[in-house]
């Protein structure tokens, strides 16, 4: 029996040495784009693209949390701070609420000034018409904020 035991446990720890996890290094894709050129780097991004997609996922990176929140409805109230372009303020509330943003005419700076604190999102359409009327017109449709630029007077005399 004695003689039995000492085969035994090396068969058991040879056995289990098979079994162990031996981690093998992969080589990362931009290894053999660096060593391919620029052109195998796009490829080997695109094929990771391309996989992720299959997957489900349409970006690598994670969405960070949006500074403005979502405007469901024209009589959510908004709190803001803004002084700078209005077309750019006009661009970030129609995208937080949902809407598709465009101009027309020649695209002129309209400096705003807004401080609002709890005020329906209307309103702020409103204060953003006053501040911008000597030079633009603001029109809301269903789905769309469109701001038109004012035509020069044509000077005849």
């Amino acid at each position: 029996m004695n003689h039995y035991i000492f085969p035994g446990m090396l068969a058991v720890c040879l056995l289990v040495g098979c079994q162990s996890y031996y981690h093998t290094p992969t080589t990362q894709p931009t290894d053999a784009a660096d060593r391919y050129g620029a052109a195998s780097s796009v490829a080997v991004t695109r094929h990771m693209q391309y996989r992720m997609w299959d997957r489900g996922i349409w970006s690598s990176a994670q969405p960070g949390p949006s500074a403005v929140r979502i405007i469901r409805a024209n009589s959510d109230s908004v709190s803001f701070d803004w002084e700078g372009d209005a077309v750019e303020l006009l661009t970030e509330l129609a995208r937080s609420r949902g809407l598709q943003f465009n101009y027309s005419g020649v695209r002129l700076p309209l400096p705003v000034t807004l401080h609002v604190q709890n005020m329906t999102f209307a309103n702020v359409l409103r204060l953003i018409e006053s501040q911008t009327a000597w030079r633009a017109t603001l029109h809301q449709y269903p789905g769309l904020l469109q701001l038109t630029f004012m035509q020069e007077e044509s000077r005849r005399k």
